[in-house]
């Protein structure tokens, strides 16, 4: 599969080499991603029916490289009852890579726009568990994590004018590859022996202390994913508008969670499992934007942006041991954003706006374990709010809280 993208990739780029280039998504880089903020050529990328005001044949490149560091990524865990805590440090940082080529033309009453894209994040992290009973005596343990990302997609845009106003429509298809997985590796002081969780899957459990589960839940999913959206353009009175739906789903899908527990001294293979299972769920959600005309050179923008996605990830193994696993992600994203767009002169563009950026996550896992007279059974929730800076990219960061303008 990625030899195949990259060998489409190649072969666009040839034609983008031969034909006129010009910036695009740059622009809106920029200023922070505030996307309709300024009127953009790379505005149908969220709003089809935006690809009819082209004209001839235009073909486009975009590239960007994003490194983000985790400087302090935190918490603690107290049990009061048996007055132990447990304190968590880590740090890290994630390599993303995402490139665009693709073109637009006439094609029949209207304009066609073919594009492909690849997204890669590579995401490392490690850390250190002060784990303290009581007033006196502390262990030290460390872990490390990953969380990696391979997307490709292709994008067909078409769009055409219908009587004062423009209609668009797009059809998205997108391989996905995600990991995540977790270590923790827990030493004795004295050194007789020493334990390896990978992907510890009993988080609610009563040994929460090799538990990494308020940082990630493991998976590994390879699936494809089709999106659709439908766009119209037009006025409301003077003022333009843009409203685009949109909704996709998961199909073709595989996942796993492995989970390995072992120690030196003695190891216990009741406790490993490799579970296959499938990828469910869906997305919906909406982009409007409005610019409203307050002088003959100043207009007033204003954009809203919604989408709420549910993915649910299962597995299962049958034996003489029997496991099962479920893992559930749901998310509310809510963009809204204002602001002034002044042009003083000709070739002259002056902008300014404030973005808001809301999202509320909800995770919950549940795992069993049947085999050997034996039968454990864990349910974990967890769910934060998120307050981020604009972004178009399709990654998410550590759950951390922050606000920008």
């Amino acid at each position: 599969m990625k030899k195949n993208g990259f060998a489409v990739l190649a072969a666009l780029s040839v034609l983008i080499l031969a034909a006129p280039v010009w910036a695009w998504q740059g622009r809106m880089a920029g200023f922070g991603d505030a996307e309709g903020l300024a009127p953009d050529e790379s505005d149908f990328l969220a709003h089809p029916a935006a690809i009819v005001k082209g004209a001839g044949s235009s073909f486009y490149g975009h590239y960007r490289l994003t490194y983000d560091k985790a400087t302090s990524w935190d918490y603690n865990l107290s049990l009061i009852p048996h007055s132990t805590s447990f304190d968590y440090s880590a740090s890290g940082r994630t390599w993303k890579n995402e490139a665009q080529l693709g073109a637009a033309f006439a094609a029949g009453a209207g304009r066609m726009g073919i594009f492909l894209e690849y997204a890669a994040a590579r995401g490392k992290y490690d850390g250190r568990e002060n784990y303290r009973l009581g007033p006196f005596g502390a262990d030290g343990i460390s872990f490390d994590m990953k969380d990696d990302l391979d997307r490709f997609a292709l994008r067909m845009i078409y769009g055409l004018p219908v009587g004062g106003s423009r209609l668009g429509w797009e059809l998205q298809v997108a391989y996905r590859n995600e990991e995540k997985e977790q270590r923790l590796i827990d030493r004795d002081w004295s050194g007789s022996w020493t334990a390896t969780y990978k992907n510890e899957p009993w988080a609610a459990e009563d040994s929460p202390y090799s538990s990494l589960y308020p940082y990630l839940i493991p998976f590994q999913s390879k699936y494809w994913e089709a999106q659709a959206k439908a766009s119209v353009e037009g006025l409301l009175g003077p003022a333009a508008y843009a409203l685009t739906l949109k909704a996709g789903l998961p199909f073709a899908s595989d996942n796993r969670y492995s989970y390995d527990i072992d120690y030196v001294t003695a190891a216990e293979t009741d406790y490993r499992a490799d579970m296959d299972g499938k990828v469910r769920g869906f997305n919906v959600g909406g982009d409007f934007w409005l610019r409203v005309p307050f002088s003959a050179a100043t207009t007033l923008p204003f954009v809203i942006s919604t989408e709420f996605r549910t993915v649910k990830r299962d597995g299962s193994r049958a034996g003489a041991v029997t496991v099962n696993y479920d893992h559930e992600a749901t998310s509310l994203l809510i963009k809204a954003g204002g602001g002034m767009d002044y042009t003083p002169a000709k070739a002259t563009r002056l902008a300014a706006g404030l973005y808001y950026d809301y999202r509320s996550t909800r995770q919950s896992a549940y795992n069993d374990y049947s085999g050997g007279g034996e039968f454990l059974q864990d349910i974990y929730c967890q769910s934060a709010l998120k307050v981020d800076p604009p972004s178009a990219s399709n990654f998410d960061p550590p759950p951390v809280k922050k606000f920008s303008v």
